[in-house]
């Protein structure tokens, strides 16, 4: 998604409103990217500096760090770049010789930092497998382990 900044100047500004297709393989924690919108402005202040505000909406497919499943998670993302400021960040974005930005390079790196380290939609009561069970402690039970229980008759008999 190249954006061509000829037209751009301190009067005039460039409006972005767009469905976003990105390649969701470069991260391996995203597997997809879905409804994808981008809106916002591109424009040059009194310096030159060129400044990017815009806002990228969407849901992008993770997995359940709990079930292991594939999930939708939603993000909204406020995106405010001055390209001049950090012009060493954005090389690979910003190309000043031919004048056009790649639009999409910004919105994933800041997807990529949106990314949640965990996140799960599953209930805690259906959180059980094959011979196992997550129980929270307030639910914990006074039950003794069956292959404890000679243990605990050999515990008593000492008092």
């Amino acid at each position: 998604m190249f954006i061509e900044l000829d037209e751009l100047n301190i009067d005039n500004c460039i409006n972005i409103n767009e469905e976003v297709k990105m390649d969701s393989k470069i991260d391996k924690r995203i597997h997809d990217l879905k409804d994808a919108f981008v809106k916002g402005v591109i424009r040059k202040n009194s310096n030159g500096d060129i400044l990017i505000e815009c806002n990228f909406k969407g849901k992008m497919q993770i997995t359940d760090s709990v079930t292991l499943d594939l999930i939708y998670y939603d993000f909204d993302i406020n995106i405010s770049e001055n390209l001049d400021d950090l012009q060493e960040n954005y090389q690979d974005v910003y190309e000043k010789g031919q004048n056009r930005l790649d639009l999409k390079q910004i919105l994933w790196q800041n997807i990529v930092l949106e990314v949640p380290i965990s996140f799960t939609i599953c209930n805690d009561a259906d959180i059980k497998g094959n011979g196992w069970e997550l129980i929270k402690e307030d639910k914990k039970s006074n039950e003794v382990d069956p292959r404890l229980q000679e243990l605990q008759k050999l515990l008593k008999g000492d008092d």
